[in-house]
């Protein structure tokens, strides 16, 4: 009698394991179907390849819960430099993931607000810093907003546009108060791999300027962010000399911001050269919580150039670490330290122009 109970409860068990497996199985297949539909890197990776080694790799897994480690390893091996896995429990599908980023504040997360600064240096440069966003757009967008219009009321003679900290987030909050300093309707756009009869690279997501200053954004993104429908103000100032300020710091969306002024002629970028992020992401919903932010596409500037997977910006004016400074970590913590640095490089240039 024990026998049989031993084995009914061994095989119980066993049956167990296997449903929770499959269950293991079918989220390794979603989340390798998303990369191989979507990546950018798709045509240079072996994705029948991934697939078996990850299903080899997890057959001792019987639960979703323990796949992170798992699909941040495969992400790692697209080796493309700005994808990421996140996962939020309780989301049952973008939507839910959507709003819950969306409703979040930064002081429900006990986390920092961003570092928003801005100034008048020596009684005639505008200074202001553009942080990095992960939360609040609206309360962003409409912070910069004030900021510029403030600075501009001084009669500055120059803008110094600080992005020296800014490790990204969402480029449209970045840019998008900056409309009237953009000389043009269009800058910056993405390359996703796919070429043309002729072989020339398809551009998509073009971003517009519109000539009212009214930015309508019908993504779902947008609109529970609230920067669906966005009124920016003029500036009067708007045709004097642009510094953008770029570091190794300066990252992904970041980066798109830097790019949103490259090729106009009253701007100049100083610093050091950039993060090397410079790529379109897009966020995919799996299941199960987890997402994943994809890498789709090259960053496209308004010179014709799109930029390498890791490729950096490179300033206009080079700004060097210490020969002591050598690894990243070293250089973002001599950033940091030294903003100073950087800033008193575009008073310099300023000054030699006689401005």
């Amino acid at each position: 009698m024990c026998k049989i109970i031993f084995f009914i409860v061994c095989f119980s068990v066993f049956n167990i394991c296997r449903a929770q497996n499959k269950e293991v199985t079918k989220l390794v297949d979603q989340f390798i179907d998303t990369l191989e539909a979507h990546s950018f890197m798709r045509s240079r990776v072996d994705f029948d390849k991934m697939r078996q080694e990850t299903k080899l790799n997890v057959r001792n897994i019987n639960s979703t819960d323990s796949l992170m480690p798992t699909f941040k390893k495969i992400v790692a091996g697209l080796n493309d430099h700005h994808s990421s896995v996140h996962r939020v429990k309780g989301t049952t599908d973008e939507l839910a993931l959507i709003k819950k980023y969306a409703s979040t504040t930064y002081a429900q997360l006990g986390m920092p607000e961003p570092n928003f600064q801005h100034r008048l240096i020596e009684d005639k440069y505008a200074y202001i810093n553009v942080p990095g966003i992960d939360l609040e757009h609206r309360m962003y967008i409409d912070t910069l907003q004030k900021q510029l219009l403030e600075l501009d009321g001084k009669q500055p003679k120059a803008w110094i546009i600080d992005l020296t900290e800014n490790e990204g987030g969402s480029c449209a909050p970045m840019i998008i108060p900056f409309h009237a300093l953009i000389d043009t309707t269009q800058t910056f756009c993405y390359f996703d791999g796919t070429l043309d009869k002729d072989g020339k690279e398809v551009l998509v997501d073009k971003f517009q300027i519109p000539q009212n200053g009214l930015y309508i954004d019908n993504d779902v993104v947008a609109k529970y962010f609230k920067f669906d429908t966005v009124q920016v103000l003029p500036l009067v100032n708007n045709k004097i000399p642009v510094i953008i300020l770029i570091s190794g710091i300066t990252g992904s969306s970041g980066e798109i911001a830097a790019c949103h002024f490259l090729g106009q002629k009253n701007v100049t970028v100083i610093g050091t050269k950039s993060a090397g992020l410079t790529s379109g992401n897009e966020l995919y919903y799996v299941d199960k919580g987890y997402s994943i932010n994809l890498m789709t596409a090259l960053l496209h500037n308004r010179k014709g150039k799109s930029y390498d997977v890791g490729e950096r910006i490179n300033p206009d004016i080079t700004i060097t670490y210490p020969e002591n400074i050598q690894s990243r970590k070293e250089q973002h913590q001599y950033i940091l330290e030294n903003k100073s640095i950087f800033i008193n490089k575009a008073l310099e240039f300023l000054t030699s122009g006689g401005i």
